[in-house]
């Protein structure tokens, strides 16, 4: 076991561990101060009953966004480390540290698609939603190791992503699309919950769920979540992306249009 993995798992087991209810809210009140958490649209302290339970909150009241076909929501509280086209296979986990998307979801993408880096810190929001109506047709889970996914990691090291222990998601969009929805775990992030396959969190080697019948999503719909904080990263195709480096985004907020390939091919 590499040794993140090892803090991962101790950290894990102190999250989940409830202690008396006068500990128990001190120690949560403590997390909050120390990340800013701001408890707004979510439950009082005291009706959490581990530091794992605030961790994967909910919210009280679902938020409001754009239910268009043509419009992508952000699936994440979170900021964006990076974002681009991916070129000759490649993208980048932050500036000058590309790696192979093949090595990352274990499929080569043909040209033409993007990438987007959503950082979810230890102070945001740990659950994930779908940007847009899909059908998920693939669960990849592979296995690997939990390296941070800070932004000061990520420039110091290589590879980080196709390293890190992660779930890729295999779907098509409304419009016959391919987009791959990968949930990507690090440092304390020892859990990555899937809500359609709950199994995976049990997994400890690498392993594929085919879905003969797709497992249809809503946008919006809950996919899952994280213990602590972690990255999406979403590769998809003919969407055009209103976003800026190190911007902070919420889940609901709208990203991307859909690109109308019959237009542009009359204006070019």
């Amino acid at each position: 076991m590499h040794y993140t993995n090892y803090i991962s798992f101790l950290f894990e087991k102190f999250a989940s561990c409830a202690f008396p209810p006068l500990i128990q809210n001190l120690i949560n009140r403590i997390y909050v101060r120390i990340f800013d958490i701001k408890l707004d649209e979510f439950d009082t302290l005291a009706n959490y009953p581990t530091l794992n339970a605030l961790f994967t909150r909910s919210l009280l009241k679902m938020r409001n966004f754009d239910t268009t076909q043509s419009y992508m929501i952000s699936p994440c509280d979170s900021v964006i480390m990076e974002f681009g086209e991916c070129t000759e296979n490649c993208a980048m986990q932050i500036k000058g540290k590309p790696y192979f998307v093949s090595d990352f979801i274990k499929t080569r993408l043909e040209e033409g698609y993007a990438y987007v880096n959503f950082y979810l810190s230890p102070r945001d929001y740990h659950r994930f939603h779908a940007p847009l109506n899909l059908k998920i047709k693939r669960l990849e889970f592979i296995a690997g190791r939990l390296l941070s996914v800070s932004e000061k990691a990520l420039l110091r090291y290589n590879e980080v992503f196709s390293k890190n222990k992660r779930v890729v998601l295999e779907c098509e969009d409304d419009f016959g699309a391919t987009l791959y929805f990968v949930a990507i775990g690090a440092l304390n992030v020892g859990r990555i919950q899937i809500n359609f396959a709950p199994e995976v969190v049990g997994f400890k080697e690498s392993k594929t769920l085919l879905f003969h019948t797709p497992i249809a999503v809503k946008k919006g719909e809950e996919i899952g979540s994280f213990l602590m904080g972690s990255t999406i990263v979403l590769l998809s195709k003919n969407w055009k992306y209103d976003l800026r480096l190190k911007e902070k985004v919420y889940f609901g907020q709208c990203i991307a249009k859909k690109i109308d390939k019959k237009l542009e091919s009359k204006m070019t």
